[in-house]
């Protein structure tokens, strides 16, 4: 019987043709779900997509799912199910919002939602609790919800050029936090509760206005 590892080569080959031979997005999703638990990385960069296609459901074991520069506005409640994922970037789309579910990826350590259209936060990503990377630059982001303290992992987080006018007092729960990133914002004060981050290494403010 074929290896999990053998499997592995077997996709990676497939994907090696399909890059020359034009495959779209969907055939590489067919050919990945041809053994779905053998997958553990997915990268759909630069396909496309204006959703994610259903069949992903499928890939139990998935770890790293990257959907870098895309159409994508919205993502289905049943990304809570990809419940071995590690990494999560959909960077450069097109979306207007997080849905709660994220929440339920307990071991997500890595997330980046760069470059999108997002105003607001769902409370539920406080649930995130092995959280180690949050990258939500230029989003339109008004505030943030007050569940950002609960993520106790959380080592970076960047918020640059969004439309922050203040930041949380519950930012000072974040023992874990090196690196701040809140320039280009609408800040006017900061919240002294920042001076109880012990292990803050790198604060970035710049170009957010007078602060007092």
């Amino acid at each position: 019987m074929p290896s999990r590892y053998s499997f592995r080569l077997v996709f990676v080959a497939i994907s090696i043709l399909c890059l020359f031979a034009s495959c779209s997005p969907a055939q590489k999703i067919e050919k990945a779900v041809a053994n779905p638990s053998a997958v553990t990385k997915l990268n759909l960069s630069r396909s496309g997509l204006s959703k994610l296609p259903p069949t992903i459901q499928k890939l139990e074991n998935l770890e790293e799912l990257i959907l870098f520069k895309n159409r994508i506005d919205s993502l289905p409640p049943w990304i809570g199910q990809l419940g071995k994922l590690k990494k999560l970037v959909i960077s450069s789309n097109r979306l207007r919002a997080i849905p709660p579910e994220i929440g339920q990826l307990e071991k997500l350590e890595y997330l980046a939602v760069k470059f999108n259209e997002m105003d607001s936060l769902p409370s539920e990503i406080g649930q995130l609790k092995n959280l180690k990377y949050l990258d939500l630059q230029y989003n339109n982001l008004e505030k943030l919800p007050q569940e950002i303290g609960d993520l106790e992992s959380l080592e970076f987080i960047y918020l640059n050029h969004n439309q922050l006018y203040a930041i949380p007092p519950e930012i000072g729960q974040l023992s874990n936090l090196k690196q701040l990133h809140i320039g280009r914002n609408f800040l006017s004060f900061l919240p002294v509760e920042i001076g109880l981050l012990n292990n803050l290494n790198e604060l970035d403010i710049a170009g957010s206005g007078p602060l007092l």
